[in-house]
């Protein structure tokens, strides 16, 4: 696959789910629409993947505009099958594909495999065009700034922490020659797609049908962050109870400050900061192992 088909379909999508921070939902969604077009026409998605993908709009436009109740909540459970299923890779069609193949950052690092996923990131998009809330003024962007410092430097102590006193990683300082790519790539296709679906989504309805209940909100935090970990049982234990723990935080980061972006930033402040200070995505179980 050559540079220029590698990039392409990052830009096809990552321009309407940026331009769902700055447009009107309704000319959002139609970048969105021609985006899908393109990629359907490039062969990144298939015909499975279209039906996937406009099967997820339309429980969307039932759950979020025409049904309440018992209706409503059936819907609510199948729209979250469907988007966890095509999290993990489990629906085809979709034209998911290596852009790093099995490279060692540092000698300190495990081999690591980079994918541009392109189901994760069309479902992500829908979900932008119907969760609402998103930050559309500086007002809005200056109380998501306020709360990351502190948050960060708390997450970075608990979770960085933990892999560290876990042999999980090691300190080791590095400027990987792909940090120019690796950055918008991981920012949208990763932190923005899980995010937007795990809190956005799964963290923002188990709250709203949790109200009634004393402490519904941070159930609300542990069930989505238990999804969160659930889904990536590819990266091994260690690393599910890591994601676990990650999404425990970044939930009650987004539950304080009401601000999707707060979890998104902070999201990819830890990983930007795991990549450049310590051995990515683990340790090389050779040099832990070696005399």
């Amino acid at each position: 696959m050559n540079h220029l088909t590698q990039v392409g379909p990052i830009l096809i999508l990552s321009v309407p789910m940026i331009c769902c921070w700055f447009l009107r939902c309704g000319v959002a969604g139609w970048v969105a629409i021609l985006s899908f077009l393109i990629l359907s026409q490039a062969k990144y998605i298939n015909g499975g993947a279209v039906l996937t993908i406009t099967s997820i709009a339309a429980l969307a436009t039932l759950y979020y505009h025409l049904l309440e109740g018992l209706p409503k909540l059936i819907v609510g459970i199948l729209l979250s099958i469907l988007c966890f299923w095509c999290y993990v890779h489990w629906m085809p069609g979709f034209g998911n594909y290596i852009i790093a193949d099995h490279i060692h950052l540092s000698p300190r690092s495990s081999a690591c495999t980079i994918y541009v996923n392109m189901d994760k990131a069309c479902i992500a998009l829908i979900l932008l065009l119907f969760i609402g809330g998103l930050n559309q003024s500086m007002q809005q962007w200056l109380i998501t700034f306020k709360f990351i410092p502190l948050s960060l430097g708390i997450i970075c102590l608990i979770l960085i922490g933990s892999a560290y006193a876990a042999n999980y990683i090691a300190f080791d300082p590095k400027l990987p020659t792909l940090l120019w790519w690796w950055i918008p790539l991981n920012l949208l296709f990763v932190c923005v797609a899980e995010e937007v679906f795990y809190r956005g989504f799964i963290q923002t309805e188990l709250a709203e049908a949790f109200k009634s209940f004393s402490g519904g909100a941070y159930l609300a935090i542990l069930i989505s962050a238990v999804i969160f970990g659930a889904a990536h049982y590819t990266g091994g234990f260690a690393f599910m109870l890591l994601s676990t723990l990650a999404g425990i935080g970044y939930g009650y980061i987004f539950f304080k400050s009401q601000h999707l972006e707060t979890a998104i930033v902070v999201h990819f402040l830890v990983n930007l900061i795991h990549l450049v200070l310590f051995s990515y995505p683990s340790l090389n179980q050779k040099i832990i192992m070696a005399p």
